[in-house]
């Protein structure tokens, strides 16, 4: 926030003018450890200002879900449950596992169960829903919310609304079928409600048919109760062009070359970040067009893996950051912020935070605002001098998490990297209803932590004094 108060003091002829600037210097009070956990996320409880976590956990090829929450703002730990009530009926997600509360204090947690298939090279996913009705202490038998054909479903989200509708969004890839040489498999961006607290779910609605295959969803509703859906958009169907060898983000290896079965004859369509929300009191039947909320163009044959996020402030302005690998965009390669004030209909110029004029690794987007409408930004910075070109990141790779802060006028009041360490790509993050605080999860190395954030956010006042006659 930037403000300037000018005073005229007409007995000695002076004009005093007073700026005022906010600035954040955000420091890691503490770090909270889960051994050989993976995925972490992370939610506040706004009815009880609980901080949960959930993160997997593989042991003996077997793999599980668990949740934990703090009572003392991430200072400590309950013992963990497991969530998935049959054992092994998990699986390491590609995406941060999404944790959202009802109006009764009711826990809601979504997740992914791979499988092989001979019809799928890639095997199958579905996905489960469970709630808790003590505060997380035990759940429900899993659900399947969408069932009846096999598919990739994946790339999931999780919101409630406040008369208790609960809202599952995800991609559904038909991964067996190759059609075209546009796009590798037919996918869409699908919707899924429950009206009984996550028993039974009704039958997909689509959002898109469009979409990048394989970014992550965010969803979020708003202060009109409508459903708001980001996610990666792919016009395959019109602004394609062929395929370039030199485009850093098309699959290759991470020093540059390409693989041996690369193919010249594809084509690069445009992958940049859309927004669509309902427009029948959150029914879930009509939604609105699906509006840009950049015009990136960046072409690439491929998925970058990196998926927007999103978040409403106190008044109902919507706030997305996004990465984007074209280099056309306001300054070339990198992650951007930018606000809607007409409900996602129109957006603001792009603010960059991260970005070089060559090549940044893609990852996820976590976006989060605090009570006074400060909007907290993190995401997994992975560049590295050996790391030249898109390609999955070594689990040894050193990697920041790194940090922006927007203050409620717009302006970017912190932007740096604020923990060092083997840092993963799916970074996410959740704000206290308490001044200042964040709560950040990470997987380092082998191990899920989450790390208390405190912004100290200071406002510096200066004067000037300039006479006149």
């Amino acid at each position: 926030m930037s403000l300037i108060v000018s005073v005229m003091i007409l007995g000695n002829h002076s004009l005093f003018e007073y700026s005022e600037s906010r600035l954040a210097s955000p420091q890691v009070v503490t770090t909270y450890n889960f051994t050989q956990g993976h995925n972490p996320s992370v939610a506040v409880n706004p009815n009880t200002g609980e901080l949960f976590a959930v993160y997997t956990l593989t042991e003996n090829n077997s793999t599980n879900i668990y949740i934990t929450k703090s009572q003392d703002s991430g200072n400590s730990f309950s013992i963990p449950v497991r969530i998935n009530d049959k054992p092994g009926d998990a699986a390491d997600t590609w995406n941060t596992i999404p944790i959202c509360f009802g109006s009764n204090n009711e826990v809601y947690v979504a997740w992914m169960v791979s499988k092989e298939d001979p019809d799928f090279p890639y095997g199958i996913t579905e996905l489960r829903v469970s709630r808790s009705l003590d505060g997380g202490n035990t759940f429900s038998p899993a659900v399947n919310p969408v069932t009846g054909y096999k598919s990739e479903k994946a790339f999931f989200d999780l919101s409630v609304t406040g008369n208790q509708t609960l809202y599952l969004s995800f991609l559904d890839s038909l991964t067996n079928e190759s059609g075209t040489r546009i796009i590798d498999y037919p996918s869409s961006f699908k919707l899924v409600k429950s009206v009984d607290g996550g028993k039974s779910f009704a039958l997909p609605s689509t959002i898109d048919n469009q979409n990048c295959v394989c970014c992550q969803t965010v969803s979020a509703v708003g202060l009109d109760g409508e459903i708001y859906f980001s996610w990666r958009d792919s016009q395959y169907e019109q602004d394609i062009i062929p395929v370039d060898p030199n485009n850093p983000y098309n699959y290759g290896f991470s020093n540059g070359s390409l693989f041996d079965d690369f193919d010249y004859e594809d084509y690069e369509t445009i992958r940049d970040i859309v927004v669509r929300h309902t427009v029948d009191n959150g029914t879930g039947e009509e939604f609105s067009p699906i509006t840009k909320v950049s015009q990136d163009k960046w072409y690439i044959t491929g998925c970058p893996d990196a998926g927007p996020g999103m978040a409403f402030d106190s008044v109902g302005r919507l706030h997305v950051a996004w990465f984007t690998g074209s280099k056309t965009a306001p300054n070339g390669t990198g992650y951007y912020y930018a606000y809607s004030d007409d409900k996602g209909l129109t957006f603001s110029e792009s603010i960059p935070l991260l970005t070089d004029e060559e090549f940044i690794p893609p990852t996820q987007v976590s976006v989060g605002v605090d009570n006074r409408d400060n909007v907290w930004i993190t995401f997994s910075d992975q560049r590295s001098s050996d790391v030249v070109r898109y390609s999955e990141i070594r689990d040894d790779h050193q990697g920041k998490v790194h940090l922006s802060i927007v203050d409620n006028d717009h302006q970017v009041i912190f932007n740096s990297s604020i923990i060092d360490g083997q840092i993963h790509e799916l970074v996410d993050l959740a704000v206290s209803g308490n001044d200042d605080v964040a709560f950040i999860a990470y997987r380092d190395g082998n191990n899920a932590k989450i790390s208390v954030v405190t912004a100290n956010i200071a406002t510096n006042t200066t004067l000037t004094n300039d006479n006149f006659a």
